[in-house]
């Protein structure tokens, strides 16, 4: 009963490994990427159904309840996704256990040939003189050959090495694997828009797995944001100071942030996208007492601009309508039919009848992007794992063999790589004993 069982597995083993089999999934998997790169991923249901109308579906099937029946929004966490990659590194295993590994033992077997009648079968034969014999062998150990013997039986291989090449590349793409399913199931990106000054936990989820859980215990606070421009008003670059602190409020870790300069803690990476002004501080003299008014954001003709209103105590208007368009520069006003007042910089005085305002500050926020992907440092191993596998599997592996008879000895050899350059050091070998 355990010899049929084993059998069982063995062929149950040998059917997953199968090359095709291996080729199909491969196939099916690319596919499902690139419908993942076609496809916006986590957008919001009206998204979906403002994109993909039923009315007119892409390719003539794919509309927004396609996309949500078959989790076509969340491809790369979806049960069926991560479904196929589990299939298909399980194809890979097996491969490794029931072709590469006994092949590679195999290899590293000895491989005696007994007659001369067998050396027919190779396309690189000849025979040398005795005298000569040592002389081969020699040459063979000093150009890193393992050479065997059995009596007058000689059997040397090199770069057996090379021959470790697919097995390393078959568990650099299972760590791949293990890595992408790692960030899919317990990873996330989170999007938080903070005002200068301001503290912050991690909440705003955008993208997340199954096996999501985002760490509470610590939070960060926004110290400073602060824009810097070049040629008048064209944004050179924006930076946010941003402080990391612990459950009781302490400081862990500071630095200051900006495109391309994140700010990394234990997996967690907060990259600078983004920014916006929320509102102003003003300062009634009259009233002595410091609003906040809130700033709405306008784009017209690809340019920002922020506007809003307050009231005042005017004979000549009611209300007094700010207009931003950057951290930097002058600050419009205009009245309630929309009419030009002033201009006016952060601290001047806004003029009034009755009394005076004065602009104390702009209110910035910063836009941030959260993201933690615990499988990230494994992608990154199986990447260079990939390519040192690659460059193994082109060493060749080369086999030579040798029997005496009759006064003189026959060699034989093969190589499964580089073959040309194999067959023409092994003429040059033989031809070097013969001429002498």
């Amino acid at each position: 009963m355990l010899t049929i069982k084993n059998y069982s597995l063995n062929r149950f083993l040998k059917n997953l490994a199968n090359l095709q089999l291996a080729i199909i999934l491969l196939f099916v998997i690319g596919i499902a990427v690139a419908i993942g790169t076609f496809i916006e991923q986590d957008q919001t249901l009206s998204f979906y159904k403002e994109n993909y109308p039923l009315e007119s579906p892409f390719f003539g099937f794919i509309d927004w309840q396609f996309i949500i029946l078959f989790n076509l929004n969340k491809l790369y966490s979806a049960f069926w996704f991560l479904s196929l990659l589990a299939f298909f590194a399980l194809t890979l295993l097996a491969c490794t256990f029931t072709t590469q590994l006994p092949a590679l033992k195999k290899f590293r077997l000895w491989n005696f040939l007994t007659s001369p009648s067998q050396f027919k079968r190779f396309a690189l034969t000849d025979q040398l003189k005795r005298n000569f014999y040592n002389t081969f062998i020699y040459n063979l150990h000093n150009d890193n050959y393992h050479i065997f013997c059995q009596g007058k039986k000689k059997y040397a291989y090199s770069g057996l090495f090379g021959r470790v090449g697919p097995i390393i590349v078959h568990f650099s793409i299972l760590l791949l694997l293990v890595g992408t399913s790692a960030g899919s199931l317990s990873g996330y990106n989170i999007q938080e828009l903070v005002p200068k000054g301001e503290v912050f936990h991690l909440q705003n989820l955008v993208k997340s797995g199954a096996l999501t859980k985002v760490i509470q215990n610590f939070s960060w606070r926004i110290n400073d944001f602060w824009v810097t421009y070049s040629d008048g008003s064209k944004i050179d670059q924006f930076y946010s100071d941003i402080s990391l602190l612990n459950s009781q409020g302490e400081e862990i870790k500071r630095k200051t942030i900006f495109v391309n300069e994140p700010f990394v803690y234990k997996g967690i990476t907060i990259y600078q996208t983004d920014w916006d002004i929320v509102g102003l501080r003003l300062y009634d003299n009259k009233t002595k007492i410091t609003k906040q008014l809130p700033l709405k954001k306008i784009v017209k003709e690809g340019r920002n601009f922020w506007v809003g209103s307050t009231t005042v105590e005017d004979p000549k208007f009611n209300k007094i309508t700010f207009l931003v368009n950057n951290l930097d520069k002058e600050i419009f006003l205009y009245d309630d039919k929309g009419n030009f007042i002033q201009k006016t910089l952060l601290g001047n005085n806004v003029n009034l009848d009755a009394d005076y305002l004065i602009i104390k500050e702009l209110i910035s926020s910063t836009g941030l992007q959260i993201k933690e992907d615990p499988g990230i440092d494994i992608v990154y191993l199986s990447f260079l794992i990939i390519m040192c596998s690659i460059y193994i599997s082109f060493l060749s592996y080369s086999q030579i063999w040798s029997i005496e008879e009759k006064g003189g000895f026959f060699v034989a050899g093969k190589a499964n790589r580089a073959i040309l350059n194999f067959q023409e050091d092994f003429k040059k070998r033989v031809k070097k004993l013969n001429f002498n």
